[in-house]
């Protein structure tokens, strides 16, 4: 029986579109941020807000996200280096995730080699692909006719990725909105690159509040960003949520980590001796020489609970001689003085 010419066709784009898609993504992938998705593997264990901590924060993002119609549509999360930025992020992408709200998720770093800001909107771009079927379908439209979209300028991948879809192809429109969260701004190659991307995605904010996408921005406030968010049009359509170091949730949230931290360390070494420890006064020591802020904390219980030495008692001993010796009061100006301290015994301990 003769096979109509409708069928054929279909057939024919059947075949064709799997083959398309694997290739489209996989160059796609070719082009991303490596390891930097919120789970990805090359960031295991994540940093993530401790149960109990930042409650109050991240209420009152989850709110905003979740409000019947956000006045802003960008959020800029901010402070000091060292409060625990990136764990509120990992922790609301988390959320979202459980929520099937996340649309992507870029934790930039430096140190990782994460930080090549002509990727960042080719790589909200994949993880957009894999969550939205439509949008997929667009994404392989539009490379499988240009493939060298993923090598132009950061303001074209903008305009193709973001803008044409969402806006002009209406994909999503009348429906639920996704979270895009880019953690590390500060920590991107190129200050002028990093003032871009705010400008880009603000500009998007402002001039499209019916979109689809709720944009949030982690970052230190160095003072081009702090400038770049303080720009008129890019204030009326962002809000901000400023992580202070030494407040008094922080204070009491980093007390809550360490008592949480020190009972998983008393039962992990009982037989050692830690079940009546530590003493108090060592506890309050340790308290004030954290002063709120959460970088030390960790790194403090990563210290006592070295499972290399195995003396959560006598690591303790050390950590409070450092703390002693360093006779100093953490300041605005310089809230790392007992880190340093504590990183300065770290490497003096290496044999030479």
């Amino acid at each position: 029986m003769a096979t109509s010419r409708h069928t054929v066709g279909d057939t024919l784009r059947i075949l064709w579109y799997p083959s398309s898609f694997v290739t489209v993504m996989k160059l796609l992938s070719d082009h991303i941020i490596l390891g930097a998705a919120h789970d990805d593997s090359a960031r295991v264990p994540p940093p993530r807000c401790h149960p109990g901590t930042r409650v109050n924060l991240i209420s009152r993002i989850t709110a905003w996200f979740n409000g019947e119609q956000p006045q802003e549509l960008l959020l800029w999360i901010t402070g000091p280096a060292g409060v625990g930025k990136s764990a509120v992020v990992q922790t609301f992408a988390e959320y979202l995730v459980e929520s099937k709200l996340l649309g992507a998720s870029v934790f930039c770093s430096r140190p990782n080699k994460r930080n090549n800001p002509h990727r960042i909107f080719v790589t909200i771009a994949y993880q957009l692909a894999i969550r939205i079927t439509a949008y997929r379908e667009y994404v392989v439209e539009q490379l499988s006719v240009d493939p060298q979209l993923l090598n132009r300028d950061m303001t074209t991948q903008f305009n193709t990725f973001i803008v044409q879809p969402f806006m002009e192809k209406k994909i999503g429109a009348g429906g639920k909105r996704w979270g895009i969260l880019l953690d590390g701004l500060d920590e991107l190659d190129g200050e002028d690159a990093q003032c871009e991307i705010i400008q880009l995605i603000g500009t998007f904010a402002h001039e499209h509040r019916d979109a689809p996408l709720l944009w949030i921005i982690a970052s230190r406030p160095e003072s081009h960003i702090s400038n770049m968010f303080e720009d008129y049009e890019i204030r009326r359509s962002c809000r901000s949520e400023y992580v202070p170091i030494d407040s008094t949730e922080a204070c009491e949230d980093v007390e809550h980590f360490l008592r949480s931290s020190f009972k998983v360390v008393q039962k992990k070494y009982r037989h050692r001796g830690c079940s009546d420890w530590p003493s108090n006064a060592d506890y309050l020591k340790l308290t004030a020489a954290a002063s709120g802020l959460f970088i030390y904390a960790q790194v403090v219980m990563q210290f006592i609970g070295d499972s290399h030495y195995a003396d959560p008692v006598s690591r303790l001993e050390v950590l409070i001689s450092v703390i002693d010796r360093s006779n100093a009061i953490p300041t605005k100006e310089n809230p790392f003085v007992h880190l340093d301290a504590l990183y300065k015994e770290i490497l003096s301990s290496i044999p030479s």
